[in-house]
């Protein structure tokens, strides 16, 4: 009987996967859409972006409130540069190098604060306007960056205190710690940057301060 039960919970959360899954492809077939129509050098309508990714309009609407914040959402995507393009994961100080990426993320999403708001509207409307089960996911780019950096401390941290770890890296890049720090800390560019880099950096001293201190008690 537990086995019959243990199954069929895994049919609904398999189907929730492949859903998300797919939301995922969308978005992604979106984007890139929109960035091969802005080759040529002017800004395409919706439908032609919709028809390039080969899903409905209403779809499209579902993902972005207009192709002004898919456009934003993807040129910052182009922007993005790779997380070994600026550190070694393995081999660079772990605090350091979560540090260098929350300044890296938060700096291209602040140097088009007008766009930052704009990315930021559209994924509030997705939210709202599309039942749980239909909501096209985030991009979750800050966690491209954040998985490798936390992989690193295998040796270190357990997985409870990575998965931690990895969750409150991500309050300190992004949107959302960008908009914080500006519109509601009333931090400067310059300020921002330097706040988010230690705090990130500070996140990831604490994690390991208290694995090692857990370590020294036994």
């Amino acid at each position: 009987m537990n086995s019959n039960t243990s199954s069929g919970d895994s049919v609904p959360a398999a189907a929730g996967e492949g859903r998300a899954n797919q939301r995922r492809r969308t978005r992604r077939a979106l984007i890139e859409a929109a960035l091969a129509l802005c080759e040529g050098g002017r800004k395409p309508s919706f439908p032609e972006v919709a028809e390039r990714a080969m899903v409905s309009r209403a779809t499209a609407y579902r993902y972005y409130s207009s192709v002004e914040d898919l456009i934003s959402d993807a040129m910052f995507e182009r922007a993005v540069p790779a997380l070994e393009s600026f550190c070694s994961p393995g081999q660079d100080d772990p605090a350091e190098m979560a540090a260098r990426a929350a300044r890296t993320m938060n700096k291209l999403l602040l140097d088009d604060e007008v766009g930052l708001h704009a990315v930021e509207r559209s994924f509030m409307s997705a939210w709202l306007d599309n039942p749980q089960q239909s909501r096209p996911p985030r991009p979750a780019r800050r966690m491209q960056y954040i998985g490798p950096i936390v992989d690193s401390l295998k040796g270190e941290l357990t997985p409870a205190a990575r998965r931690r770890l990895a969750h409150a890296l991500a309050t300190v890049m992004g949107t959302e710690a960008a908009l914080s720090l500006r519109d509601v800390a009333g931090a400067s560019v310059d300020e921002a940057l330097a706040a988010c880099g230690w705090a990130a950096q500070a996140l990831v001293r604490q994690a390991l301060a208290e694995a090692r201190e857990r370590s020294g008690k036994r």
